[in-house]
């Protein structure tokens, strides 16, 4: 009896345990990817929805559309082992959720600021969307990575870079952008974060 007592004592403290340290690691936050290179987690129309919830009548792009321009960032990042739905959520900071309103124009297709330097510098112009979110992408690539690009260069300032020198989204800021508070790249997570949050619509029958 007394075996029995012990036995079934041992069992229930195991069972406990395992019980404890499952609830533990549960209940453990996971640590945010701050890594500029991977893959993207989030879908084009997620990408959209979200732009269009935060700025639904002055979205000012030129010759594409929101839908059109988020699959060129999680394509042409998947292309280069870039995350893609983060360098859009890098757009939607440089351009103000493409009101624009600064000193580039919509019709540069430069998305994050290429060649700005303020004082109405306007910066690199690109002859279509895919190029200029080929170049950001490819910049983006200069900084966090040393491989060589799986595309045709047309980044004006890919040389200009020192390989590998910011491998997460904070480490851009003060090479990225000179803001002169907060941090050019927790800004982008906070935008992506939040876009994550997007609902996908469903489109009706």
């Amino acid at each position: 009896m007394k075996k029995v007592l012990a036995f079934g004592l041992a069992m229930i403290l195991i069972l406990t345990s395992c019980f404890t340290f499952e609830t533990s690691a549960e209940a453990a936050p996971k640590k945010e990817n701050r890594a500029i290179m991977g893959a993207s987690t989030l879908t084009p129309q997620q990408m959209a929805d979200y732009v269009k919830a935060k700025n639904p009548r002055t979205v000012r792009l030129h010759g594409v559309t929101v839908e059109e321009l988020a699959k060129l960032f999680v394509i042409i990042g998947a292309k280069e082992g870039v995350r893609g739905d983060v360098a859009f959520a890098q757009a939607l900071k440089e351009t103000g959720y493409f009101r624009y309103g600064g000193d580039v124009l919509p019709k540069q297709h430069n998305y994050s600021g290429i060649g700005t330097v303020g004082k109405g510098v306007k910066g690199h112009y690109f002859r279509s969307p895919h190029q200029g979110v080929t170049a950001q992408i490819q910049h983006l690539k200069a900084y966090a990575s040393k491989e060589a690009l799986n595309s045709t260069r047309v980044d004006p300032r890919f040389h200009y870079v020192k390989r590998g020198s910011a491998t997460t989204w904070p480490a851009l800021h003060r090479k990225w952008a000179m803001q002169p508070s907060g941090n050019y790249g927790t800004d982008i997570l906070s935008i992506y974060r939040e876009m994550g949050r997007t609902q996908i619509r469903v489109a009706k029958k």
